[in-house]
């Protein structure tokens, strides 16, 4: 069965692992999304990933991004702690540097579950290589975490050509593109960036509807190790994301790394 099947025949993906980077938890003004409790919220969209065929997914909180209610992340633990299937990143805001790494600390310890940071540099109107940030590169470094970085076409604050000099200073981090650079220039230069750095990696999500670049575009221009299945759930659609990964005209081996297999190299120790 082609794993195009699944998605005509409207099955749950099977015999195979799917692991969804980038997700979120939370109440956005806009987009609207149908349940304001997180943990209705939660319910619900393990439901959808039952229904999909998503075996694992990793969250930030919407509540820490926007607003820096980082006490949110302690929520995210203690939610974590009984559904097995949600990882999490810990919510890191420019402006709240000392509270951020505190309550990163104590994540860490009370939860075996974190995988590392979230940034936003567009929510919080700060570049990505700005000396704000520099606590959390230097945090996620020593303890060699994975971060998740929101970047964003030519945007003075996460224009992924921000990440040169990071990726090259703190060699420890995984660093995961958020959206691939989402449109025009900024998606060449984040495969630019992916294929000259190791410790660089493609968060599809968002990255084929605004630069009308498709999956084979990616496969072309990038190593296909280095690309990550992401729906930005429950802020976007899963079905539509994982839907450009299942109709792409790439043979199935490279779908299957892209969907599950990538992420559980790289996240081996808690898949």
């Amino acid at each position: 069965m082609l794993l195009r099947d699944y998605a005509e025949d409207g099955l749950p993906l099977q015999n195979m692992l799917v692991i969804d980077v980038h997700c979120h938890l939370g109440f956005p003004a806009d987009p609207y999304v149908p349940y304001q409790d997180e943990e209705k919220q939660l319910l619900s969209f393990n439901q959808t990933l039952k229904r999909v065929g998503v075996d694992y997914f990793i969250v930030s909180m919407l509540r820490a991004l926007k607003s820096g209610e980082l006490e949110a992340n302690l929520d995210l633990a203690r939610m974590m702690h009984t559904n097995r299937n949600m990882l999490g990143y810990v919510t890191y805001i420019p402006f709240l540097q000392e509270k951020s790494l505190e309550i990163a600390e104590r994540c860490f310890v009370i939860s075996d579950r974190f995988v590392g940071m979230k940034i936003h540099p567009d929510l919080n109107k700060y570049p990505i290589n700005g000396p704000a940030y520099r606590p959390m590169w230097e945090f996620a470094n020593a303890k060699k975490l994975f971060v998740l970085v929101h970047t964003w076409g030519q945007s003075a604050y996460s224009n992924p050509v921000l990440l040169h000099d990071i990726a090259r200073i703190y060699k420890d981090v995984k660093i995961l593109i958020g959206h691939s650079g989402g449109e025009g220039a900024a998606i060449i230069t984040a495969i630019d960036l992916s294929n000259q750095y190791e410790n660089l990696f493609l968060d599809l999500t968002g990255s084929f509807i605004y630069s009308r670049r498709t999956l084979e575009d990616f496969v072309r221009l990038a190593d296909p190790d280095k690309l990550l299945f992401s729906s930005d759930s429950t802020y976007n659609n899963l079905a539509w994301e994982i839907g450009n990964i299942l109709y792409s005209r790439v043979p199935d081996e490279v779908k299957e790394k892209v969907l599950g297999l990538n992420a559980k190299r790289l996240f081996h120790n808690f898949i």
